[in-house]
């Protein structure tokens, strides 16, 4: 007698559209493969369908679509750089309230390694709705105030990324985060960082703060630190990018780079770069030397942030 399957009650999702399709499935193929076990959902959230490739299909990856974007639109929310897809994720907890428990959002740039991020679902939230990771703006200045925050008169001082977010979804909706968000904006409140602004402002310094491994901001200024800290999900939030490696000299190791070269070669996007130069671009010796100081300068930084966090599953409450 054949069994129903369990249905899963985590979700790992991402929000893009067809510009960053690519990226999206190869930030979701390195999670399928590498994650023990694999006991939640991966989707990748749109307006519009996006072609999985049935190979990556296989893996358990799936496009959910979710036709909001005229709602979503509605509500003019600043954009500028942004495309408006990366809003959906502000709605997906009251969509999926009734499917899953918690759900990790990661930024499509996002690269794991660690196979442990099961666990990542389970860590203790305390009173809070969601768990994320300091900003590396407060890893330099941790008491400098936040413009968020300034600007509503809010005493403040924590600020999160919110490339990496795990929500508590009972807790989300039965708070009318959702709302309170949509009622800031409506409201014309200044959001120096769009979505990112929002969730803090609600949040207002209450969430669980992880470890800094788990969002690993200093990809490519830092390379020795980031050696030494050894992450568990990097995070390639500003230039360059490892897929930018042809065109400009960057730090990232040639094996990444070439990672990345092989997967985009499947697709036709702006992201596919030539395989003829394996590896990547270096840095001149002058601009290596010029890191090592800048890395110096940045220890105590690196000291500080790290000593905060003795255990990778431990939370700040």
């Amino acid at each position: 007698m054949s069994h129903p399957p369990i249905p899963l009650r985590k979700v790992l999702v991402y929000t893009v559209d067809e510009r960053e399709r690519a990226l999206a499935l190869f930030s979701a193929r390195k999670v399928a493969t590498l994650a023990k076990p694999r006991d939640f959902d991966i989707l990748i959230c749109s307006f519009e369908p996006l072609d999985i490739p049935e190979d990556l299909a296989a893996l358990g990856i799936r496009n959910e679509v979710i036709d909001l974007h005229d709602t979503i639109a509605a509500e003019n929310l600043p954009l500028f750089w942004l495309p408006l897809i990366t809003y959906l994720r502000l709605w997906l907890p009251d969509l999926f309230a009734d499917r899953y428990d918690r759900m990790l959002y990661l930024d499509a740039d996002t690269y794991l390694q660690t196979p442990d991020i099961s666990r990542l679902f389970e860590v203790d939230l305390g009173p809070h709705t969601m768990a994320a990771i300091l900003d590396k703006l407060q890893w330099h200045h941790p008491g400098k105030p936040i413009l968020d925050f300034k600007e509503q008169g809010m005493n403040v001082s924590r600020y999160f990324n919110a490339g990496v977010c795990l929500f508590d979804i009972a807790r989300y909706t039965s708070r009318d985060l959702l709302g309170q968000m949509r009622a800031l904006n409506r409201a014309g409140t200044k959001l120096m960082h769009h979505d990112q602004s929002l969730l803090n402002l609600v949040t207002k310094g209450q969430w669980a703060e992880l470890s800094p491994r788990w969002n690993w901001q200093w990809t490519h200024r830092f390379p020795a630190l980031t050696r030494r800290a050894n992450p568990l999900l990097l995070h390639f939030g500003g230039p360059p990018k490892p897929w930018e490696a042809h065109r400009q000299p960057t730090n990232f190791s040639a094996a990444l780079i070439d990672e990345f070269a092989e997967f985009f070669a499947r697709f036709d996007t702006p992201l596919s770069f030539e395989l003829d130069r394996p590896g990547g671009l270096r840095p001149s010796i002058l601009k290596r030397i010029e890191t090592l100081g800048e890395q110096a300068y940045a220890w105590p930084f690196y000291l500080r942030v790290m000593r905060r966090h003795a255990h990778r599953f431990e939370t700040r409450l």
